[in-house]
């Protein structure tokens, strides 16, 4: 704010001027002091989910609002000068009142009393509304806005090249560019976002998802080595016909001696096609080439493969060659998306809350969802999946039924399968 005091003695033909007649152009220029004000907190405190919802507004002033914002350099200068042609004028003529009035005596009651109009009626006050009804004031005001932007764009020019001539002086650029918003910043917008119901739990994965795949390695997705349903390679008979019938995949990994030997994976409907050959055939001879991924390939990365070879299945080998596991395009998709359902568990959730406080969860559930559906505070650094901590907790495997207490919860082992926690109930534990 910028208070001036002029010595102000009028020509003689207008000696005879009232001097309150010049309070109605003060009080008009508070006026104008507080729409600048109220118009900046409220534009610049907006959202870009709200700039979003104004920018489909179906009233004009709203979607006025938001085109301005597309300029926000402008937008932010034609404020400024307008806050500042407003505060001078009204002081100037405060200024002038008071002496024409008091005299000398006037500037020290007219310093004061601008002070304290200008800020609770063309700061403060204006400040308070834009930020609690910004989203009204920002359609209601965008119209008078819009005039100054027209009407100040001269001087606005002008003013802009002269600073943009002094930070070139100084090496510097005016232009700020567009900033890219820190992870945690979108994280806080996304549950903004979904606490008031702007987004779907599903969307809210997905937004989330993105950022782990930017860091989550294949090993951590992976279906191990262990589990993998393979076949050797083998003349195509009716046995072997006969089991393909019953597996449980239709990509199945074909190899020669043992697992580190995969020549190939083998899709089903490319075995029929075969069959149509009437000769006898190997499954080798059937099966496409296989894909190779080191374990430390970023999961984001593995999906651009997949999109860029059209494949939806990779083989996952460690750093001395030997396969550690299996990937398809399902679990890529898995970790973008959130834990969804798998097709061979009929439907089963991951996660299912039967009583308050009270959760049956599948062991791989990775405890970064956990904390995120159920609010917990578990460790997510040292172990990917629940499992993995409940091993931790215990110190060795457990059996069905055993239970053990930690980081505020107990967990009980309700399914075990190949050596692996299936299945636990975790209670929270009472504070």
């Amino acid at each position: 704010m910028v208070l001036s005091f002029y010595r102000t003695k009028l020509p003689e033909e207008r000696a005879d001027l009232d001097p309150w007649q010049v309070w109605p152009l003060i009080l008009v220029f508070i006026l104008l002091s507080a729409l600048f004000t109220c118009s900046e907190t409220a534009l610049f405190s907006l959202s870009r989910l709200e700039i979003n919802r104004l920018r489909r507004h179906t009233r004009a002033g709203c979607r006025l609002a938001a085109q301005l914002l597309k300029e926000p350099q402008k937008l932010l200068t034609t404020i400024l000068m307008g806050n500042e042609i407003a505060d001078i004028v009204s002081s100037s003529l405060a200024s002038w009142f008071f002496y024409e009035t008091m005299g000398m005596a006037g500037k020290w009651v007219a310093y004061p009393l601008m002070s304290l109009l200008l800020f609770a009626w063309g700061d403060l006050l204006p400040k308070v509304i834009g930020f609690r009804f910004r989203e009204a004031a920002a359609c209601a005001l965008s119209r008078p806005l819009y005039f100054f932007v027209l009407l100040l764009s001269p001087l606005r020019v002008l003013l802009l090249a002269l600073a943009q001539g002094i930070f070139q002086l100084a090496g510097l650029s005016l232009s700020t560019g567009h900033r890219v918003p820190p992870e945690e910043e979108i994280k806080h917008l996304v549950e903004e976002a979904f606490a008031s119901g702007a987004l779907r739990p599903e969307e809210r994965h997905f937004i989330y998802g993105l950022f782990e795949t930017e860091e989550t390695p294949v090993a951590a997705i992976m279906t191990p080595r262990k589990e993998i349903w393979a076949l050797p390679d083998q003349e195509i008979t009716p046995e072997v016909l006969s089991q393909l019938k019953k597996a449980p995949f239709h990509k199945i990994p074909v190899y020669q001696g043992d697992l580190d030997q995969v020549v190939g994976v083998l899709y089903l409907q490319d075995l029929l096609k075969a069959r149509l050959q009437k000769k006898t055939l190997r499954l080798s001879e059937v099966a496409r080439p296989a894909f190779f991924v080191p374990e430390t390939t970023r999961v984001r990365q593995l999906l651009e493969e997949f999109q860029r070879r059209r494949l939806k299945l990779a083989l996952v080998v460690n750093e001395y060659g030997r396969l550690s596991g299996l990937v398809t395009l399902e679990d890529v998709l898995e970790e973008l998306f959130g834990e969804i359902y798998r097709r061979e568990e009929t439907k089963e959730p991951l996660l299912r809350e039967i009583a308050p406080g009270r959760y049956l969860v599948k062991g791989r559930v990775h405890i970064e969802d956990f904390n995120r559906e159920t609010g917990a505070e578990l460790p997510e650094g040292e172990f990917r999946t629940l499992a993995g901590l409940v091993l931790h907790l215990f110190g060795r495997l457990p059996a069905e039924g055993e239970e053990v207490e930690g980081y505020g919860f107990r967990f009980r082992v309700e399914g075990l399968r190949d050596h692996r926690l299936e299945t636990l109930l975790v209670e929270r534990l009472e504070v």
